[in-house]
C-alpha cells in the first residue's frame, strides 16, 4: 500500500466496501491509462525542479530586473540615494540589517522617527481597525487595534520589540518594516524606488505560481490517497495513486523553491531598503525640502544674501551690473553728462552703460 497507511484503515475499507469498489469501480483500465500519463509528465517537472533549484537562494534576486518599473518613478524618486546605491554608500549597515533583521527594523523606526519616541504608536496607527473575526462579527470587539491606547508612551521600546517579533505572527517583520516605509514615505514625500517597484511586480508574480503549484499538488496528494486507499484490491489503481503522489511531491518542490527565492528576494530587498531609509533619516528635513539640497541647474541664481522669500529665478530685465547703482544715483540733467569706467567712455543713465555692453 502506498503512503503507507496503517493496516486498521485498510481493514476497515475491506469490511464496509464491497468487493466492486475495492477492484476500483471497473475503472482499473481508466486508473491504468491516468498512471501512464502521469509517468510521462512526472520526469519532465522533476526536471523543472532540479533546475530552477538555484533560485531558491539568493540568486533569485536579480530576476527582479525581468519587470519594468512604475513609469512615474525616477532615479530615486525623492530619495537622497537609489536603493541599488545604498548598499554602496552603506555597506556595513547594509550586511547588518540583512543580517539580522529585527535589530534593523528596530534601529530604523527609531531614525524614522527622528529618535523621538514619544511619535511611537503601535505600527503607527496604520492597521487599526477590526482584524480577524471582527471583521466579520464587528460587535464582538475581537482583535480591534487602536494604536494610542495600550500605553506605549510609558515604554515604546518594548512595545517596538513587540511588535517587530510577536504582535504580526510570522509576518511581524515584514509588517514592521513596511510600516517605518510608508512613515517615512508620507512624511517627506517619496515615492516608489524604482527597484522597488521591480521587486513588488516580481514577488506578486512569482507568489501566484507558488500558489497554484501548492494547490495543485495538495488537490494531487488528496486525490492519490483515496484512490490508493479505497481501490486497494485494484492494480491500475494502485498505479495510478503511486504515480499521482510523485507529481504531488514534484508540484511542492517547485513551489518551496519559489518560495525560498520569494523569500531571500524579500530580505535582501529589505536590507538594501532599511539602509536607504536610515541614509534618508540622516538628512536635514525642515518639513518643507531638505536642507542642503542644490536645486536644479538654472532654476536659481545663488546670491549671498538668499533667503526663503526670495523669488526662485531672476528676470534678465531686472539683472543690475555692478556700476548701475551707482549710475542710477547720480543727478539727472539735460547735458549728456560722459565719464570713464574702466577705461571706456560711457554716457550716464542706462542707455549709456546698455550701449557700452552691446557695443553701441
Amino acid at each position: 500500500m502506498p503512503f503507507g497507511v496503517p493496516d486498521f484503515v485498510t481493514d476497515g475499507v475491506d469490511a464496509v466496501c464491497c468487493d466492486w469498489w475495492t477492484e476500483g469501480c471497473g475503472l482499473d483500465g481508466c486508473f491504468g491509462m491516468t498512471a501512464d500519463c502521469l509517468e510521462v509528465i512526472n520526469p519532465a517537472m522533476e526536471m523543472v525542479g532540479n533546475a530552477i533549484w538555484i533560485f531558491g537562494s539568493p540568486l533569485a534576486f536579480p530576476l527582479i530586473f525581468c519587470f519594468p518599473s512604475d513609469p512615474h518613478t525616477h532615479e530615486s524618486s525623492g530619495y537622497d540615494i537609489s536603493m541599488l546605491q545604498a548598499p554602496l554608500r552603506r555597506p556595513f549597515v547594509c550586511c547588518f540589517s540583512a543580517v539580522c533583521l529585527p535589530c534593523g527594523q528596530w534601529y530604523v523606526r527609531r531614525r524614522v522617527l527622528d529618535n523621538d519616541m514619544s511619535k511611537y504608536k503601535l505600527w503607527q496607527g496604520y492597521h487599526d481597525g477590526p482584524h480577524c473575526c471582527a471583521r466579520q462579527c464587528p460587535q464582538s470587539g475581537f482583535i480591534v487595534i487602536e494604536a494610542g491606547t495600550y500605553g506605549e508612551e510609558q515604554c515604546p521600546d518594548a512595545f517596538l520589540c513587540a511588535e517587530i517579533l510577536v504582535l504580526g505572527g510570522p509576518f511581524s517583520l515584514c509588517c514592521a518594516f513596511d510600516v517605518s516605509r510608508r512613515y517615512q514615505r508620507e512624511e517627506r514625500g517619496l515615492n516608489l524606488d524604482p527597484t522597488e517597484a521591480r521587486q513588488q511586480k516580481c514577488i506578486g508574480f512569482f507568489s501566484g505560481i507558488m500558489s497554484k503549484c501548492f494547490q495543485l499538488g495538495a488537490c494531487m496528494y488528496c486525490c492519490s490517497c483515496c484512490v490508493g486507499i479505497c481501490a486497494n484490491d485494484s492494480e491500475g489503481a494502485q498505479e495510478c495513486a503511486g504515480e499521482g503522489g510523485r507529481a504531488a511531491r514534484a508540484c511542492c518542490r517547485i513551489a518551496h523553491i519559489i518560495w525560498r527565492g520569494i523569500i531571500w528576494t524579500r530580505v535582501i530587498g529589505m536590507g538594501c531598503m532599511t539602509t536607504q531609509m536610515i541614509h534618508e533619516a540622516d538628512v536635514d528635513w525642515d518639513g518643507n525640502g531638505k536642507k542642503g539640497q542644490h536645486p536644479p541647474q538654472g532654476a536659481r541664481m545663488e546670491r549671498g544674501n538668499d533667503t526663503d522669500d526670495e523669488p526662485e529665478g531672476i528676470e534678465f530685465d531686472q539683472m543690475k551690473m555692478p556700476w548701475s547703482k551707482a549710475l542710477d544715483d547720480r543727478p539727472q540733467s539735460s547735458a549728456p553728462d560722459n565719464t570713464r569706467i574702466g577705461g571706456e567712455r560711457v554716457a550716464s543713465g542706462e542707455e549709456g552703460w546698455w550701449s557700452v555692453m552691446v557695443g553701441g
